[in-house]
């Protein structure tokens, strides 16, 4: 089973996928401003490459975003690849 977990103060945060107990993969965000906050960073471990784990850490920040009334930018290339490609996410995500 997967897990996502979230650690956020107000400067930084990360989502966390941890499988049987283990960390996995990581995305990490700045706060840009108290509304916005910046994915940086998006981490998967080499074993657990292509099973969709990092589009679920994306995923979790939009999910994150709308529940806190928050936008995404995302200079993270590969957090911003998949938000460019999902209109789904426009209410979030600032391009």
């Amino acid at each position: 089973m997967v897990e996502i977990e979230q650690k956020n103060n107000l400067n930084f945060g990360e989502f966390f996928i941890v499988k049987q107990g283990k960390n996995v993969g990581k995305m990490q965000y700045e706060w840009s401003n108290p509304l916005t906050f910046n994915i940086v960073h998006t981490e998967v471990d080499p074993e657990f490459e292509g099973q969709g784990f990092g589009k679920k850490l994306v995923n979790a920040a939009v999910d994150f975003a709308r529940k806190e009334g928050k936008t995404i930018k995302a200079t993270c290339s590969y957090a911003h690849s998949v938000l460019s490609k999902d209109d789904s996410v426009e209410d979030v995500f600032t391009k």
